[in-house]
């Protein structure tokens, strides 16, 4: 897909599709220590990650993790190929406003078996499960190539193609806060903070893809390049802390009850109470 940056408008940088109809536009800010970020400095480029899909395998192992471990919840699960979490619907008539996460970004080691690239994205979105024509996500990603591996923070409105935030510091065990905030279906603020280096981007979008804002999601996914699967690295332990939503009704949604995704023999996910969520490298 071919994007083309156009003019500055005051301390907002614009992109836009050349092939979205109507065309998606976003503008980004950034702070570091508070202070603004110059817009020389801020650098947003598409991503080769291709559209969030999901599959369906064999039947989940049991993870036998650890004894630090609560009782195995009795949440719904389901098997996928690349999504490994927690995903929690509302009904239509309560849409999800705003979606909240924060967590630690791991990490990632090659994994015996697997091609190259290996990639594992933890992110927080809305829908893209029960409504599967959009998705709007942002988190960060390991990426582990035969001789390097590296990480940035990146985000995707599905079907437009994702973008890296490459002026974004990130390392291992850096804790993230994602916020997305919904003004319609289709518009939104994305805000994706660097706690522990005070580094926080916000990017204002308009004319994604319409979203119904049913679906609540906090994943560890095997992503896409091009129309493959990459390959998915083993990786330390991701928690997801503060993990809620608001609704047009006016209350929360958390994790409590959520359908729990696993990849079969890769990843496990559990619950462990309304706010925080694991999902773990098989």
């Amino acid at each position: 897909m071919r994007w083309t940056m156009v003019a500055l408008l005051g301390s907002a940088l614009v992109a836009r599709s050349a092939l979205a109809e109507p065309e998606m536009t976003f503008t980004v800010e950034a702070t570091k220590k508070g202070v603004p970020i110059p817009q020389s400095e801020i650098k947003i480029v598409p991503s080769a990650f291709g559209r969030s899909r999901k599959g369906h395998g064999p039947p989940p192992p049991q993870p036998g993790h650890g004894a630090h471990r609560k009782t195995r919840r009795a949440n719904p699960t389901a098997n996928s190929a690349n999504w490994c979490g927690s995903v929690n619907t509302t009904p239509s008539n309560d849409q999800i406003t705003v979606i909240h996460g924060s967590f630690t970004h791991p990490g990632c080691t090659k994994r015996t078996g697997q091609s190259y690239p290996q990639a594992a994205a933890s992110w927080v979105g809305i829908d893209g499960d029960s409504w599967t024509s959009a998705l709007l996500q942002a988190g960060t990603v390991c990426i582990v190539r035969l001789i390097y591996a590296h990480s940035s923070p990146w985000w995707q409105w599905v079907p437009s193609g994702a973008y890296t935030i490459s002026s974004m510091p990130v390392a291992v065990d850096d804790w993230f806060e994602i916020t997305i905030n919904t003004t319609s279906t289709t518009a939104a603020t994305v805000c994706v903070t660097n706690l522990s280096q005070a580094t926080s981007y916000t990017i204002s979008i308009t004319n994604g893809a319409t979203l119904a804002r049913v679906n609540a999601d906090w994943v560890i996914e095997r992503p896409y390049y091009g129309a493959s699967l990459a390959g998915f690295p083993t990786f330390t332990d991701v928690w997801f802390y503060e993990a809620w939503t608001t609704r047009t009704g006016g209350t929360g949604l958390g994790i409590l009850g959520a359908k729990q995704y696993q990849i079969p023999s890769l990843c496990a996910s559990e619950e462990w109470d309304d706010e925080h969520q694991v999902s773990w490298s098989l």
